[in-house]
């Protein structure tokens, strides 16, 4: 191993900041989901442009408390990506759908309206594009296909806070999107996440559904100037966010441009430091879309799912922790016997051709460089196997 120790795929970029607005909470008494919550949403409201931003306990319940919202259910089929986490599909399943894969575009490792449009059928009722690693999909096309199909479109954008698409930031181009605070994201709340929308009504429900379907949120029953009975006239789920992360979500919004900036600075230094090596193919950066870089991901273009894992062993022997790439769902045990004819060429490519390089706002020029010479020389050390297995 070189020196300098090792080099982590990410690092969530807290600090002080969030320590002393979470110690405000703990000091307040209000632990739960209240003012903090409230304010977060706000925040995420005002900086997507969007009239309405509901947080929930992840972006997996944000995704399946959309679906049910929206009245997707049991004999319906939702179009999704099968080159995405699992929780895009695990949604669908949970609201009593059928997802179904549509293949990607290899360049963007996104679905598109031509990829969406060969697998739908008389039952389906929704597409959910994922803007892949913070990259946006192509959306007014699958717009303009949903619309001739009637068909409803909402977005998993876990990846994509700070995402713009044609100019304009993701959060209100569709029905809603729904974001993730992963520490693995641009910014991160432990777990989380929010779901915005422009459609009042579904804001409406989105707010009853994620507090167990109750009448009124524990904020507004506190906030009353007399005793108040809530209801409960639908049946809803426990998918709040806690004050605890919202302190630290609204803390993470202000470092928000910062930390976008610093990842596109360092998504450009590698595009310089790479771009002459044959085998890598670097990330797309198509007209319409300003990416947020929540993740580096090239492609090797030479390896099969053998090579690409011989590759990171020799990355991983250098102390540089970089990881398989996006993974193909309809591959994964779970989903394999119900979609045991899945016919997904560039998902699969993609699945087992892609590194996702390290890359997180406090990482340093010096270790962006290190990094560099370690894809240089485990690439030497592969080269040759690659060539001769092709």
């Amino acid at each position: 191993m070189t020196g300098g120790g090792n080099i982590p795929v990410t690092r969530p970029a807290t600090g002080m900041e969030e320590a002393q607005l979470i110690a405000d909470v703990l000091a307040s008494g209000w632990i739960t989901g209240g003012p903090r919550v409230a304010a977060f949403e706000r925040a995420v409201a005002e900086y997507t442009g969007t009239r309405f931003a509901i947080a929930t306990s992840s972006c997996t319940t944000a995704l399946h408390v959309a679906l049910h919202a929206l009245g997707i259910g049991p004999g319906d089929e939702v179009v999704v990506p099968s080159l995405s986490f699992i929780a895009t599909a695990n949604a669908v399943l949970h609201a009593g759908a059928r997802p179904v894969f549509a293949d990607i575009e290899l360049d963007t490792y996104n679905v598109s309206a031509e990829t969406i449009a060969a697998v739908l059928t008389p039952r389906t009722r929704a597409i959910m594009p994922v803007h892949q690693i913070g990259l946006p999909v192509d959306l007014d096309p699958i717009v303009s296909l949903a619309e001739r199909h009637g068909l409803i479109v909402l977005e998993d954008a876990a990846c994509a806070l700070g995402t713009a698409y044609k100019g304009r930031l993701i959060g209100g181009h569709t029905r809603c999107a729904c974001f993730s605070f992963h520490p693995r994201k641009v910014i991160t709340t432990g777990e989380g996440g929010m779901i915005t929308t422009n459609d009042e009504t579904l804001a409406r429900r989105v707010r009853t559904l994620v507090n167990h379907g109750a009448s009124m949120t524990e904020l507004e029953k506190h906030a009353a100037q007399k005793p108040l009975l809530v209801e409960y006239p639908v049946v809803g789920f426990n998918y709040r966010m806690s004050d605890l992360q919202g302190a630290c979500g609204l803390a993470q919004m202000q470092k928000l441009p910062e930390l976008l900036a610093r990842r596109r600075l360092l998504a450009q230094r590698y595009r310089r430091a790479l771009q002459h090596i044959e085998e890598i193919v670097l990330p797309a950066e198509p007209a319409y879309a300003t990416p947020t870089y929540q993740s580096f991901m090239i492609r090797l273009r030479h390896a099969d799912a053998a090579g690409r894992m011989r590759f990171l062993e020799e990355l991983k022997r250098s102390g540089i922790g970089a990881t398989p790439g996006v993974m193909a769902i309809h591959r994964q045990p779970c989903y394999q016997s119900l979609y045991p004819h899945a016919v997904l060429p560039r998902t699969e490519c993609a699945a087992d051709t892609t590194v996702i390089l390290p890359l997180y706002p406090a990482m340093t020029e010096a270790e962006q460089d290190r990094v560099v010479r370690a894809v240089e020389q485990a690439l030497i050390g592969v080269r040759a196997s690659w060539r001769a297995a092709g």
